[in-house]
């Protein structure tokens, strides 16, 4: 249960201080109420597909990529 709610903060909270971050929130708010919409469509035409695939999914990579990014970074300097 610990590990949820640890893992439920972090959907809204920086891990290392706990501070809300406000990008993180509203992209998550963005994400849900996309979501939501797109589960109560009748019939999602092709285009609705592509269009929620490309918001959620797409979203999902790109913060994927800067977080390596940054690691990446990170372990360079730590190195000097």
């Amino acid at each position: 249960m610990k590990a949820f709610l640890k893992w439920l903060a972090g959907l809204f909270s920086n891990p290392e201080t706990g501070a809300v971050s406000h990008s993180k929130v509203w992209a998550n708010v963005a994400c849900a109420v996309m979501t939501i919409k797109f589960i109560l469509l009748p019939e999602p035409a092709i285009d609705v597909w592509w269009a929620f695939g490309s918001m959620v999914g797409g979203y999902a990579l790109i913060r994927r990529g800067i977080a390596a990014a940054q690691q990446i970074g990170g372990s360079k300097n730590a190195d000097q």
